[in-house]
């Protein structure tokens, strides 16, 4: 009784033992995957500038009105030659004014700097880059322009990131059925994808971060994603 009850029970632990490796066996083979990393780029150029300029005029201690008036005038001269090249009011943004105390040499006030910031966004790109690098127009008008400074955006950037969303995790597939070639498997379904930060910098450049770029200095522009996937072989 006694040996028919172990070779019972060791007739039972091989089972176990066996149906255990079977399911190791099977975890293990189903577990099995492969990393890669896709990539995607594209080149466009922006189609949104946006242009912050001052206009600066100087006064004496005793005329500061008169610095006013004239930073106006300038003003409405620079509004009117804006709107005579096709943009409109709505487009052209008008910061408060401010006024500086100057010192001489000395520290005592000698006069003021009257100022005031004009923003224009506007998709007008190549009509305010010329104004902006050849203000020569302007400068006859008696508008002298302080702190000019132009950026560039695009208005369907998130189009953009979509698709290179699809074109990276694509590349990630491809690089991965390469490996599975080589070992005798092929790509399943996959298990995780990780996008990375876009990195938008002007073309040739190697400016990257990890919290990503926004270069707004060049009229072209590259953009870049990497996508982190994990595939199961089978």
């Amino acid at each position: 009784m006694k040996n028919s009850q172990a070779f019972i029970l060791s007739i039972g632990i091989v089972l176990a033992a066996l149906i255990f490796g079977v399911f190791f066996f099977n975890a293990r083979a189903t577990d099995e995957t492969v990393q890669v990393v896709g990539a995607a780029t594209m080149r466009f150029n922006s189609d949104v500038v946006k242009w912050r300029v001052t206009l600066n005029r100087s006064t004496g201690l005793n005329n500061v009105s008169d610095g006013y008036r004239r930073v106006r005038d300038d003003l409405n001269t620079l509004r009117e030659f804006l709107t005579a090249k096709g943009l409109k009011e709505d487009e052209i943004t008008v910061q408060p004014i401010n006024s500086y105390q100057q010192y001489g040499r000395e520290g005592q006030p000698t006069g003021y700097n009257i100022q005031q910031s004009v923003l224009v966004i506007t998709s007008k790109a190549d009509d305010i880059e010329e104004i902006a690098l050849n203000p020569t127009d302007l400068l006859n008008k008696g508008i002298v322009l302080q702190n000019s400074n132009l950026e560039y955006f695009y208005s369907k950037l998130s189009d953009i990131k979509l698709e290179l969303l699809s074109e990276a995790t694509a590349d990630a597939r491809n690089r991965a059925n390469k490996i599975a070639e080589n070992s005798g498997k092929s790509v399943g379904d996959v298990v995780s994808l990780r996008a990375g930060v876009f990195q938008i910098k002007e073309p040739y450049s190697t400016e990257i971060s990890d919290y990503g770029v926004h270069n707004t200095r060049s009229k072209e522009k590259e953009i870049m994603v990497t996508v982190r996937a994990q595939f199961k072989l089978q």
